[in-house]
């Protein structure tokens, strides 16, 4: 996995919560950001772990996993809209949960000893903080659309979603960790796609997705994408 140093020149580094810094931020960190990249499936943590590394999504979407009764179950997703390792930001020095790189692409990785020293400035950790606080919002609202909202409406919002952190309207895309993601059995989620497909929005054969109108598809899909992405957009400017 190759590192190179990343450079935040005009605030395009990529990742959301690292542009929303502070000038002053920007350059106490700037020379301790790396960019790596990652393969899907690639993990980043291992639950129970010490974390070695704070990682800022660009263009990568990683997922956390749960382990239960021996089964790993994918329950959620961070993009550059965030960072992975949330619990650093209140001082956590293990890994929670474990997180594997979902659809492949580069990340900002820090050295989890250099981020929790900048905690000490006011302005990092209270952005860091307020990105946390939205994570957790989404969370709620997903749970709440999970038991509400219709498979297509979810399923049009997580490509979206996929979408927006990946950068770009075409990214693969596993169906199975999507019918995870979704609750939903794959024969369901293979009608759901193949709508999708039949309505213009998307794209889908095997697990390489093609966003084909995403106006369509946004109008497809529950008020929870705009909700969270709201959200999200709040926190890195209070």
């Amino acid at each position: 996995m190759r590192a190179a140093a990343l450079s935040f020149t005009a605030r395009n580094s990529g990742n959301r919560l690292l542009d929303a810094l502070s000038s002053r931020d920007l350059f106490d960190i700037e020379r301790d950001v790396q960019i790596v990249m990652m393969k899907a499936h690639e993990p980043s943590l291992s639950a129970g772990q010490p974390m070695q590394h704070v990682h800022f999504p660009i263009d990568a979407v990683l997922s956390i996993i749960v382990t239960l009764d021996g089964k790993s179950i994918e329950v959620g997703t961070i993009g550059n809209e965030s960072f992975v390792e949330g619990d650093a930001a209140f001082g956590a020095v293990l890994a929670a949960r474990s997180t594997i790189c979902q659809v492949e692409g580069r990340v900002g990785r820090m050295p989890i000893d250099v981020f929790q020293e900048r905690l000490g400035s006011y302005s990092f950790a209270r952005l860091m903080r307020n990105n946390v606080g939205a994570s957790l919002y989404c969370t709620q609202q997903y749970l709440a659309c999970n038991a509400q909202h219709s498979t297509l409406a979810r399923c049009a919002r997580w490509l979206l979603m996929t979408g927006d952190r990946a950068g770009r309207a075409q990214f693969t895309l596993n169906r199975d960790f999507l019918g995870i993601m979704l609750s939903v059995h794959e024969d369901e989620m293979r009608e759901v796609t193949g709508e999708l497909t039949r309505l213009g929005a998307v794209t889908y054969s095997r697990a390489n997705v093609s966003i084909v109108d995403a106006h369509l598809l946004e109008q497809l899909s529950c008020e929870c994408y705009s909700s969270c992405k709201a959200a999200f957009a709040k926190s890195l400017s209070d």
